[in-house]
């Protein structure tokens, strides 16, 4: 590492000391070195990002690539931060299951019981059916009079309830997958409105803090904004989410809940081991929620703010998310107890597609 690790590491300081640096044993035949020149000639293409590659418990490569904007020489490196964009759902989902441990809710109840100024048939829909994706929303409410970013609108709670009700479940719940954004930003005012408190502070105190994980965040992690990489889209640059308008207590509706949180690969590596020790939800519940709930269209199954499929190398689950040009790709390929995570700043290289090459290099046979 180029500098000494800071105090916000402190939480995942036993796993970092086994970073990339450190040799891989022939037992588990994973080389993250035959990563390293895919990305290093993207950046050459301008590239920005960040892999991050864990097995078991020996962190096996942290790495940053490219610069933090365009404009600067400062590199990406692992003490950088990204967003997590729509893998913000496996969070929102693991905060309504928290609460319903806790027996304050029930999953197929409906949302209009915690949010009473939902009227039917919205406020008929289950929380089950929202985190499933098979409620019948639409993907997006889009105000055609905002002139900025559409989805980092500063919507207070009570214009995102009123504009939702214009619509009607274009399907009877549980009917279809139809991917909804809004599905997620409801669930978080149910947060809210049980908890009694922004859903980052709960998310923060119920499930973050309890499992040593202190990087993740949009507002509770205080950023450093010299971390911050810029996202870059059509070959302009978009800034990062802390740029954009927000309200007092976090992002507006139009975002809080599906895609508003941000992390550095110390934060990824903190949650994906309290998943993997079975620390991040209480049992049953841990288990309840890496289970897959329905079929998407494209044969592939979703849970509660997760996604999973059988890949050429086993079972995966894991959520991808885009915003902003920026995309991110959180893949557990379970058999191999291998998690990868990619993050990249710019549109011209989605995380997805990069996770699938990263993961065939480590994992195709030599």
């Amino acid at each position: 590492m180029t500098r000494a690790l800071s105090s916000t590491f402190a939480s995942c300081s036993l796993l970092l000391a086994a970073c990339a640096s450190v040799p891989i044993g022939p037992a588990h035949g994973l080389d993250p070195g035959r990563t390293g020149p895919y990305l290093e000639s993207l950046a050459a293409e301008g590239f920005a990002g960040q892999l991050t590659i864990v097995h078991g418990v020996q962190v096996l490569k942290i790495a940053g690539y490219g610069v933090i904007t365009p404009d600067s020489d400062q590199p990406v490196d692992e003490y950088s931060v990204m967003p997590l964009a729509s893998i913000t759902k496996a969070f929102a989902a693991s905060a309504i299951l928290a609460l319903a441990a806790e027996g304050r809710l029930g999953l197929e109840e409906p949302v209009g019981r915690f949010l009473p100024d939902l009227a039917p048939p919205i406020g008929d829909l289950s929380l089950h059916a929202l985190m499933t994706h098979t409620a019948g929303l639409p993907a997006e409410i889009v105000n055609r009079a905002w002139s900025g970013e559409p989805r980092f609108e500063p919507v207070s709670l009570e214009e995102f309830l009123s504009r939702i009700q214009q619509f009607e479940p274009d399907s009877a719940p549980g009917a279809n997958f139809s991917y909804s954004n809004l599905g997620y930003n409801l669930l978080a005012a149910v947060v809210e409105s049980v908890a009694e408190e922004p859903w980052e502070s709960y998310l923060t105190g119920t499930l973050l803090r309890p499992a040593g994980i202190e990087e993740i965040g949009l507002l509770t992690p205080d950023w450093d904004r010299s971390r911050l990489v810029a996202g870059r889209r059509a070959g302009q640059v978009t800034g990062h989410y802390l740029d954009q308008p927000q309200l007092a207590d976090g992002a507006g509706w139009q975002l809080r809940g599906a895609g508003d949180l941000l992390a550095s690969p110390a934060g990824i590596i903190a949650w994906w081991q309290s998943i993997r020790d079975q620390r991040w939800l209480s049992m049953p519940w841990q288990e309840r929620w890496l289970e897959p709930q329905v079929r998407e269209p494209s044969g592939r199954h979703y849970g509660y703010g997760l996604e999973h499929r059988r890949t050429a190398f086993g079972p995966m689950i894991g959520h991808t998310g885009s915003d902003l040009g920026f995309s991110a790709q959180f893949s557990w390929l379970v058999d191999h107890d291998l998690m990868v995570h990619v993050a990249s700043a710019d549109d011209r290289f989605p995380a997805n597609e990069l996770a699938e090459e990263i993961l065939r290099r480590l994992l195709a046979p030599r």
